[in-house]
């Protein structure tokens, strides 16, 4: 998950005219842009989804596989919570 993103381009012209005669200082430009998800508000918010193991025999493990629909750039953190009664 990203959100919206910033994006900015700025140009600037050196030189000198043909007859030699230099360019002023400072002929600059910037543009800014933001890129949003074309899909709507928040279609790029990963969804967690834990597997059900179903039944487990005494004594053997039980395996929950964790998957994440989308990747996140930004460090992230997983915790678990286990409830239930054993």
């Amino acid at each position: 998950f990203e959100g919206s993103e910033q994006l900015n381009l700025t140009g600037t012209l050196t030189g000198a005219t043909l007859n030699g005669t230099p360019l002023p200082a400072g002929i600059t430009d910037t543009g800014h842009a933001t890129i949003t998800d074309t899909q709507g508000p928040g279609a790029d918010v990963p969804v967690l989804d834990v597997s059900d193991p179903g039944l487990v025999n005494e004594g053997s493990s039980a395996v929950f596989n964790l998957t994440l629909s989308h990747a996140v750039d930004a460090p992230t953190t997983l915790s678990f919570t286990f409830s239930g009664q054993a």
